[in-house]
């Protein structure tokens, strides 16, 4: 079990969701996400292609983590991938591989979840992100996810938190056609009502990166692709 996954009664109150606390539909968040236009950074910036293979994001600027999956202990299920992380093929627009998790959610649970996501560095250590503006990524689904980024202050591993887990975060409603969402760090937020609070992401002490699927007795079938930091976003309203 990631027990970074961990959702508290104050947000279970949703039932038909799961983990997200609010329907990513009537949030706005996505359709900010996909008409923001990104500043590159260039290729240093690239966090993972996928073309490879392997579960190892690309090893550049002090990354190179593994990739990873996480599921309730209610009863979900992955049916792919099984065991050690392997990428799904093909990827978008005809390239080799992406990252891609499949699987049925518990129908009812405490905690009900199932995630892929990956550590930025290896050996796990917090990564300097504070020079970039966000992230993007190619991901198509269809479904709600919360997309989020365990730091220095939420996860375990930064030695600051009493009440862990409660990572910055935004939630997503995904497509069946690959799409492109840019998620400015300013945008990402914790969830009401529990563990540390704190005024934002900690840009400068990033752990991990993970797309987590939540929604109670339904079918997750989610792939992501061309992940990369950005120096900047333009054209969100």
């Amino acid at each position: 079990m990631h027990s970074g996954t961990l959702c508290i009664t104050a947000v279970l109150a949703i039932a038909s969701t799961g983990c997200l606390t609010t329907p990513a539909s009537e949030t706005g968040w996505t359709r900010r996400a996909r008409d923001a236009r990104p500043k590159a950074c260039g290729q240093s910036a690239v966090i993972e292609d996928m073309e490879d293979g392997d579960s190892r994001v690309l090893v550049r600027e002090g990354r190179g983590g593994y990739w990873f999956t996480s599921v309730d202990n209610e009863g979900s299920i992955f049916t792919s991938p099984s065991g050690q992380f392997k990428m799904g093929e093909p990827g978008r627009g005809g390239s080799k591989h992406a990252a891609h998790m499949t699987g049925t959610m518990a129908p009812a649970g405490w905690s009900v979840y199932a995630l892929m996501g990956f550590s930025i560095a290896d050996p796990k250590a917090a990564y300097d992100a504070s020079r970039y503006a966000g992230i993007s990524f190619w991901a198509k689904g269809p479904g709600h996810i919360r997309f989020k980024l365990p730091d220095a202050y939420t996860s375990p591993g930064g030695g600051h938190c009493t009440d862990c887990y409660n990572d910055f975060g935004i939630e997503l409603a995904l497509t069946a056609d690959w799409q492109k969402y840019t998620i400015p760090f300013e945008w990402l937020a914790q969830q009401p009502g529990w563990g540390d609070p704190r005024p934002e992401v900690e840009k400068a002490g990033l752990f991990e990166i993970q797309w987590q699927f939540g929604s109670r007795g339904r079918n997750f079938d989610i792939w992501v692709d061309d992940i990369e930091f950005v120096c900047g976003v333009e054209g969100a309203p």
